[in-house]
């Protein structure tokens, strides 16, 4: 088929699924993209825009088959992959994973346990829908948070039995499902990698370091590194072994997957893993710094090519950073207070002059990102 005649429908149309929309105009597909809210920066891009909630098989299902698409995808978005894959398997179009896996990793605590249970990277945890639940935990500090929610929404370190009944009863009432995960708080430097997976072998291991603010907005990050800095290579080739163990247990044949680790004294442990591409653009960062094209690997891999070839990049050459601008939802956006740095090798603003901005994580969101090699 040649490309010009290629359709695509998107799900999600913010900064992050505007990275695939441009990605695939160029490449001359006709791209619809889909959100239960018009506006983003995506939609701009589109070719065309539906109102549709993207957590509704059913309906994506339906308005892809009404398009008649060739592809159904989303990059960024954990809330959009059951959609993805549903309706790509009543359509018989290109997919990632299966249903089953994906559910397992949206469950936190399911993933916990099965991870436990193969003594990979074991952690301390208690699923809970009520106080009721946790009636035995004991250990503080502790990371409280949804077990299937999106982003930092409700991700409290509860450092006390006095703050913990508040946090829990906040990460159930954000949880689709009621639920919340009570882990053992994890010290230590947060690094990421994001993977590509062809024919049950890993052919992309990227690892980034994940710099986040302090303990007053735990888990937001404020940018990435390429390569780590805080951490040496021998604790980053540990972090890429626990990648293919645990992509080997759960049995991954094709793929894109996200993994946040924090490096403790006894080694790499796993935070979460998500079926999809970083939400922070991080296929950027790797380009630049690797000379790695993620996200053109990852659609042209769905697509059936072989990309282990394309995979390699090159060493980077000094360390390269991705730096998010951020603001408090609320206010009012103006590029004038978040100024593009004069060596940036590549920058954009999610918003225009007087915008509102919208809360994602509701604590501090991102406005604007730029990637750029560090001086010196």
């Amino acid at each position: 088929m040649n490309a010009e005649n290629r359709s695509a429908l998107v799900l999600g149309a913010n900064a992050g699924q505007a990275d695939l929309i441009r990605y695939l105009g160029e490449q001359g597909w006709t791209v619809t993209a889909c959100a239960h809210r018009p506006g983003g920066a995506g939609a701009k891009l589109a070719h065309d825009f539906r109102l549709q909630d993207i957590t509704d098989v059913e309906g994506v299902t339906a308005l892809a088959r009404e398009l008649g698409v060739d592809l159904v995808y989303s990059v960024s978005s954990d809330i959009a992959v059951p959609a993805v894959v549903g309706a790509s398997v009543a359509l018989g179009l290109p997919h990632y994973f299966d249903p089953a896996l994906v559910a397992l990793l949206d469950d936190k605590a399911a993933l916990r346990a099965q991870l436990n249970a193969n003594n990979l990277s074991v952690v301390p945890f208690v699923k809970a829908r009520s106080m009721e639940d946790c009636a035995g935990w004991t250990s503080y500090p502790c990371m409280v948070k949804p077990a299937d929610a999106q982003g930092q929404r409700g991700v409290a370190k509860v450092l006390s039995p006095e703050g913990f009944e508040a946090a829990l009863a906040n990460a159930i009432s954000l949880s689709p499902s009621g639920t919340a995960i009570v882990e053992a708080w994890l010290e230590g430097v947060e690094i990421s990698y994001n993977v590509l997976v062809a024919d049950g072998r890993v052919v992309v291991n990227e690892v980034s370091e994940r710099l986040v603010h302090g303990d007053h907005l735990v888990g937001v990050p404020r940018g990435h590194l390429i390569p780590p800095v805080a951490v040496d290579a021998e604790v980053c080739a540990q972090g890429a072994a626990l990648v293919e163990a645990v992509t080997a247990m759960l049995k991954v044949r094709d793929g894109t997957l996200y993994f946040q680790m924090k490096v403790t004294p006894e080694g790499p442990r796993i935070i979460e893993i998500a079926p999809r591409l970083d939400g922070c653009h991080i296929w950027r960062l790797m380009k630049l710094a690797r000379e790695v094209d993620f996200l053109d690997l990852a659609v042209r891999r769905l697509e059936g090519e072989e990309v282990a070839a394309a995979a390699a990049g090159v060493p980077a050459k000094g360390v390269y950073e991705l730096m998010f601008q951020q603001a408090a939802p609320g206010s009012i956006f103006q590029a004038s207070d978040f100024p593009k740095p004069d060596d940036a090798l590549y920058h954009e603003y999610r918003y225009e002059d007087g915008e509102t901005i919208l809360p994602i994580n509701g604590r501090l969101e991102v406005v604007g990102y730029y990637v750029r090699k560090r001086p010196g």
